[in-house]
């Protein structure tokens, strides 16, 4: 089996991938979000116009970031628990990497 230190390994490194993941998308997800926010008029504002209100706003570039640490904490989370599942299920399984290759 991958053993408990794998497990742990397997854990950290899809908790870190999460977080790197979190602060690459972030800002897009962010813009979506807003975009799918109700204004009262029932149009979406366009892209263009919510990231110049957010870089025009007080705090400039950094308000792309806006909830972050909230989302980097979600990833951390269910990215690594991810991780650590998989590599459980392969050991409870006694899958090895010569029964995942392909030819």
């Amino acid at each position: 089996g991958v053993g408990t230190g794998g497990l742990a390994l397997s854990a950290a490194c899809g908790a870190a991938a999460g977080v790197v993941a979190a602060i690459i998308s972030h800002p897009a997800d962010l813009v979506l979000t807003l975009q799918s926010a109700d204004t009262g008029t029932g149009e979406k504002k366009p892209a263009k116009q919510i990231i110049s209100e957010l870089l025009a706003s007080p705090g400039g570039f950094s308000n792309l970031f806006l909830g972050l640490p909230q989302r980097s904490l979600f990833f951390f989370t269910v990215i690594g628990l991810q991780f650590l599942l998989y590599d459980y299920a392969k050991s409870l399984l006694g899958v090895g990497s010569d029964d995942l290759n392909l030819v």
